[in-house]
Formats: C-alpha cells, structure tokens, sequence
C-alpha cells in the first residue's frame, strides 16, 4: 500500500477542480497523480467531504515496540527457545497483554527471527 497523498497536495487539487480552468486528465498529469485520484478528490468536493486522508484499514498492532523488543532478548538469551515456550515467557512477563502463539511467530518473522520446533533437541554439535 502507498503512502496518502499529503493535505496539501489535496488541497491544491481541489482548487484547481473549483477553478475549472483544467480537465481532469490535465489537473492529473500537471501535480503528476492518477486520474482516478482527481476523480475521488473531485468527488469527495461534491459530497462536501473532508480532503484529510483516512486511517489505514486493520487493526492496531497487539505488539508495541518494548514487546519486540523483548521478544529479541529472550532470543538473544536463548537462541534455542522454541515458540511454545517463547509465548508462555511472553504471557507470564504480559499478563495484560497476552498473546497466541501465532502472534510470537508473525513477531519472530517481522524480526527476521527464526523458530524452533523442538526446543528440546539441543544444537548439533561436531560429530
């Protein structure tokens, strides 16, 4: 997903839309936008709705920064652990904020961790 067009830039689209000095593909190719983004702006002046761009869809994330954070030093401490223990450590260290242990693997992921499946089975060692 792109990033919304600024405040600013909106705005001065939307003069030029109330002006009516310019067509809509040449009010696009002069503040270099789509088409279709003049056409919403054009719209959204119509309609008598504000120009600030929306919140991004979803939801808010359940893991804030100390937690990655933390997650990352239990990592670094115990490069073995695997995901079972990992999210029972995080649900005792957050009871407030407990999580799945779905969501300890989209962190590890978003990380550029890895998992273990068997934090029992010690690392190979030479033969």
């Amino acid at each position: 997903m792109t990033t919304p067009i600024s405040v600013d830039l909106r705005t001065r689209i939307a003069e030029a839309i109330e002006a009516g000095e310019e067509s809509q593909p040449l009010i696009a190719e002069r503040f270099s936008v789509s088409v279709t983004t003049v056409e919403r702006i054009s719209r959204k002046l119509r309609q008598g709705e504000s120009l600030v761009p929306k919140s991004p869809p979803g939801r808010t994330p359940k893991l804030k920064e100390r937690h990655l954070q933390w997650i990352r030093g239990e990592m670094e401490k115990d490069p073995y652990l695997g995901s079972y223990h990992l999210s029972a450590r995080f649900n005792r260290r957050f009871p407030k904020n407990r999580v799945h242990r779905s969501t300890i693997l989209r962190a590890l992921h978003q990380l550029g961790l890895s998992f273990k499946k068997n934090s029992l089975r010690s690392p190979a060692g030479p033969s």
